[in-house]
């Protein structure tokens, strides 16, 4: 269930967050993510940046997606 001032997430983008949060192995290629065996547009992610969801983290001089705070809330069922 959603807040007044929090919004409805797609089952994509839903999906999405699953993903990066249950698969280590993720790497850009061209113009889409590669999370696990899923293929993830990089405008799914952008869009899931924007609204504080997932950000693009290097390490050791390799990007890669993590969750949030409140990506994790998302993927956890929203228990606070």
């Amino acid at each position: 269930m959603t807040t007044s001032g929090e919004k409805q997430l797609s089952k994509t983008a839903i999906r999405t967050l699953s993903a990066i949060n249950q698969y280590r192995y993720q790497r850009r290629s061209g113009r889409v993510w590669l999370v696990g065996d899923n293929r993830i547009s990089a405008s799914t992610v952008t869009n899931l940046e924007r609204e504080a969801y997932v950000r693009e983290v290097t390490s050791n001089g390799v990007l890669r997606l993590v969750l949030t705070d409140q990506g994790k809330r998302v993927v956890g069922g929203g228990a606070e």
